[in-house]
């Protein structure tokens, strides 16, 4: 029999982490790449790989094609020259490229020479796409959930234990102190367990390992080793931000820095690093307005090689319903209620009377076993939730396609993205994004802001719903059955309808004398809809008489 390893039928790219070197003078990077490889058997096996200075392109207009001020939003690659660098070196590469000295400033400040492309495209996102390329094929990511309790007696909060579950294994991590003063720990344990959730186990084959450490360091380092050990893609943490910042303050307390732990075993030194990323609390739009974001809209990113991807579950769950209405809890307890028949978060009766903070604390102080139990079905009831919506395993990483999970919530990125790789499929290279994109020509077009209005129909009859209690007979502007209203998406269906781009376009408008900017707004949306808006149009751009005045007219001259 032959012992020559076979070549795999085929392998997946669940993500890439992008790492530079963290020693001074050293210029290299590394991509950590977690794989899902499928094997002639049919098993499919988690693996990971390091990628040492991985090249990707850009590209540069040829010295004769050189003859435009405006950047284009692409260009054909006959017209280019190709380079290659690491993604570390990419703004060198580029300034080089274009024959500039560069000493300071950002790649999008070199971005506004109308002659550079292809810049915008993470090297993550290239080489996701090359194994897609190469392989195409697609089974649901791999979902472990991970939660921490803090001691909620105590004013520096460290963290009492930690579990992580993962399909039929479940491990806990306590700390000596919390169950101090108990005997046979891990027997009682599982005999609450049995009593609270021993249907879900057995329905699910779990296996529960307790582990009694002596600090909360122990604690983080024992989850995290088997997060490493079972490699599952994501990394699951409800409101991750807590647990997150709680196991990041524990390194620090501990004087470990979060990497030697959280990054995978095997990279280099050079390569390891953290950093977490928290998703802006608010937005400020174009025309000022500030908008709060609540914690389930922020998207939060750990940047760190591991095999593992960390998620937060509750930012999912809106991200892949974006656009539907707002939910009125996104507590793991309200999805369940939600999403699952009769599985809600632990209740215990003697703590009935308390909510929040009391709750934990009036736990931690008389029901510390059953407080562990609760921590478990945290997790498990994550998985559960996960199975029922396919979020985290399905949706996400379909919707996010070649895209660094990073810029999931960005639905631009994402678009650009894939038309980085539209335009090569046909013989173009996509332009790339500078510091700047406007000109002085675009301040006396109509402005940007205030598009997203309720715009007046002027034909509609006044028959919306009566719902007013106190008036019942006067209609409002609510309405039903009104799936054929040809609004609703209206942008960017517009653009795409009407082939809109720069390339497509000779000119703009800037003004008509004597109509105001409102009156040209209005215009501007329902020529797309011309035949139905006619009257409106004639009346307001070109000055025709209205159909009352006609009807005065025809009634007088009757």
């Amino acid at each position: 029999m032959s012992t020559q390893k076979q070549a795999p039928k085929a392998i997946e790219c669940r993500f890439v982490s992008y790492n530079k070197s963290v020693e001074p003078g050293d210029y290299s990077d590394m991509h950590f790449i977690k794989e899902q490889v499928h094997t002639e058997d049919g098993q499919l096996i988690p693996n990971t790989r390091m990628v040492i200075d991985y090249k990707r392109p850009f590209y540069i207009t040829k010295k004769g094609k050189q003859n435009h001020q405006d950047k284009k939003e692409w260009e054909d690659l006959e017209n280019l020259n190709r380079f290659e660098c690491t993604q570390t070196n990419l703004t060198h590469s580029v300034a080089k490229a274009l024959g500039k000295p560069w000493l300071r400033g950002t790649l999008r400040d070199l971005c506004e020479s109308p002659y550079v492309y292809g810049t915008d495209i993470l090297s993550t996102c290239l080489i996701k796409q090359s194994y897609s390329q190469k392989w195409d094929v697609f089974t649901p990511y791999t979902y472990a959930a991970f939660d921490v309790e803090t001691n909620m007696l105590s004013s520096e909060k460290d963290i009492l234990m930690a579990t992580i579950s993962f399909k039929k294994r479940v491990f806990t991590a306590v700390q000596k102190k919390f169950v101090q003063g108990y005997v046979d720990v891990e027997n009682q344990l599982k005999q609450l367990a049995e009593k609270y959730i021993g249907d879900v186990i057995k329905q699910r084959d779990i296996t529960i390992e307790i582990m009694i450490v002596d600090t909360e360091i122990d604690v983080v380092k024992e989850t995290i080793r088997r997060a490493h050990e079972w490699k599952p893609d994501f990394l699951c943490a409800w409101n991750m931000v807590f647990d997150v910042d709680k196991v990041v303050a524990a390194c620090n307390r501990a004087g470990i820095a979060p990497e030697e732990i959280l990054c995978d075993p095997s990279v280099p030194s050079k390569y390891r690093s953290f950093e977490f990323k928290k998703g802006k609390a608010k937005k400020v739009t174009n025309a000022g307005k500030v908008m709060n974001y609540g914690p389930h809209q922020r998207w939060n990113t750990v940047f760190c090689p591991a095999s593992f991807y960390w998620a937060d579950p509750m930012c999912i769950y809106r991200q892949v319903r974006n656009g539907a209405p707002e939910e009125p809890s996104y507590g793991l307890d309200a999805l369940l209620a939600k999403n699952l028949k009769n599985v809600r978060k632990l209740k215990f009766e003697a703590a009935n009377k308390y909510v929040k903070a009391e709750w934990h604390k009036f736990m931690q102080s008389n029901y510390p076993l059953e407080y562990i139990v609760y921590n478990q079905f945290d997790c498990i009831s994550m998985e559960m939730l996960d199975e029922a919506t396919l979020d985290v395993s399905t949706s996400f990483p379909l919707q996010a396609g070649f895209s660094d999970f990073q810029n999931f919530n960005s639905q631009p990125r994402r678009s650009a993205n894939d038309l980085h790789f539209f335009c090569l499929k046909h013989e173009k290279a996509i332009g790339s994004t500078a510091s700047e994109m406007t000109d002085d020509f675009d301040e006396e077009t109509v402005g940007l802001s205030d598009w997203i209005t309720m715009l007046p129909s002027h034909l509609v009859a006044d028959n919306g719903l009566r719902i007013i209690e106190e008036n019942p007979y006067m209609p409002t502007n609510i309405r039903i059955h009104v799936g054929d209203l040809d609004v609703s998406a209206s942008y960017p269906n517009g653009e795409a309808v009407f082939n809109i781009s720069k390339e497509t376009t000779s000119k703009e408008l800037i003004e008509v004398e004597g109509v105001d900017e409102t009156v040209r707004r209005m215009a501007t949306i329902n020529y797309s809809a011309g035949y139905v808006n006619a009257t409106e149009i004639a009346v307001t751009l070109y000055g025709l008489p209205s159909l009352d005045q006609w009807l005065d007219a025809f009634l007088q001259e009757a």
